[in-house]
């Protein structure tokens, strides 16, 4: 489970915040020009990629915070140490 958990995390904030942070950097450093548009537009794809990763991450880990409060419920998940 430790395995599971680790994989959302990398997924949901290096991939996915990587995918939105690099192409609006260069957004905001390029100039634009008519090539500029198709450019723009690509960015912007891969922005809109990168926050659908974070948000399906983000939704994966609540899941899988679920399962183990209904595993720990139905006793068959060890408790936790206090």
């Amino acid at each position: 489970m430790f395995n599971d958990k680790t994989i959302v995390w990398v997924l949901e904030y290096i991939i996915g915040g990587t995918l939105v942070i690099v192409p609006l950097a260069g957004l905001g450093i390029y100039r634009y020009s008519w090539v500029g548009v198709h450019i723009f537009a690509t960015a912007l794809s891969v922005v809109c990629l990168g926050v659908i990763l974070i948000s399906c991450a983000s939704s994966m880990r609540q899941r899988m915070f679920l399962a183990e409060r209904i595993d720990r419920l139905a006793g068959l998940w060890p408790k936790r140490p206090r």
